[in-house]
């Protein structure tokens, strides 16, 4: 165990040892994801989104070790080994923000599927009541066809009928 502790105080051992997470996390993740919303299915889509937010946030602390780490590699590599380190931070730079992008984008469409289910019910209901046709077998709005009167249309209440208002 204290080989482990020892290990981990090394911010060039996290690095690469945390390196992964965000990289194959992020294939698994959008795996489950895509699953979920191939076959429609809301608890998986929400697996996968949780998935995506957790590995892309995992970057900042890849992030933060590997700048912890920088100035020791650096004093230990040669010209070549410095160019490519360089090359490493400013790709990692440029990454690391599309990372947090899409841990803010996962976790605004797990919020987003949180309330979804209150106004979704509305949207549903309205289609499937003009699915059904009118309630109580009264022919749809509009003008009536050529020969044929349209009766009154009511609120459905049987005062109105009667013409009590």
């Amino acid at each position: 165990m204290e080989l482990l502790g020892e290990f981990l105080q090394d911010p060039a051992y996290r690095h690469v040892v945390l390196n992964h997470f965000p990289i194959t996390g992020l294939l698994v993740a959008w795996v489950v994801l895509v699953i979920g919303l191939v076959l429609r299915q809301r608890e998986t889509s929400r697996v996968g989104l949780a998935l995506v937010a957790v590995t892309a946030g995992s970057a900042l602390f890849v992030m933060s070790a590997g700048e912890a780490a920088y100035p020791a590699v650096y004093d230990a590599l040669d010209g070549s080994g410095r160019e490519w380190l360089d090359r490493h931070a400013e790709l990692a730079g440029t990454w690391g923000r599309m990372l947090y992008v899409t841990l803010a984008l996962a976790a605004a469409a797990l919020a987003a599927g949180v309330w979804r289910p209150a106004w979704a019910g509305v949207a549903s209901s309205a289609a499937a009541q003009s699915a059904a046709g009118p309630v109580g077998g009264a022919p749809p709005p509009g003008p009536a066809p050529r020969g044929e009167r349209q009766p009154p249309v009511t609120g459905g209440h049987a005062h109105e009928a009667r013409g009590g208002g």
